[in-house]
């Protein structure tokens, strides 16, 4: 065999190595990551969709990214307005997502990741000043709804 041949074997072989090492680094990286149980990488907190729908309950949900998602909602932020501000009472995440990240990542990795996604959700991502005008909106629906149901006359009712 030639010099000119052994050494195009040994870049095919470098090339071989130098591609299965950007496999298992592609890997490590997607490892390393939150995943949705739907599949959906979430690299970033700011991929999650946050939505304030349950305002009777203080309650912002935190949403999959992948529209198609069977699971969607995947955990939430309960708050609650003190002067004016908001106070969280609980943040969490569901326990399929949690488990499903568990299995992938180990505990320790998974819990620090998801525990900084939601920090992180809480500081940048919400937005405050809009989620407490609508809190302000919606306190003062519920309180106009209590006056006019208190002050509201029962009717008789005649049992014959």
């Amino acid at each position: 065999m030639s010099c000119h041949h052994l050494i195009r074997i040994k870049q095919t072989l470098n090339n071989g190595v130098s591609k299965r090492k950007e496999r298992e680094n592609s890997m490590s990286d997607e490892s390393g990551q939150i995943q949705c149980v739907c599949g959906r990488l979430i690299k970033e907190p700011s991929e999650y969709k946050v939505v304030y729908i349950k305002k009777e309950n203080r309650e912002i949900d935190i949403l999959c990214p992948n529209d198609t998602c069977y699971l969607r909602e995947l955990g939430f932020i309960q708050f609650t307005l003190e002067d004016e501000k908001p106070k969280i009472l609980k943040a969490t995440f569901y326990s399929p997502f949690v488990t499903w990240n568990t299995a992938r990542l180990g505990k320790e990795r998974a819990t620090e990741l998801l525990r900084v996604h939601l920090q992180q959700l809480i500081r940048r991502n919400v937005d405050w000043n809009k989620i407490v005008e609508e809190t302000k909106k919606q306190i003062e629906r519920e309180r106009v709804a209590a006056a006019a149901s208190s002050s509201s006359p029962t009717p008789d009712l005649e049992v014959g």
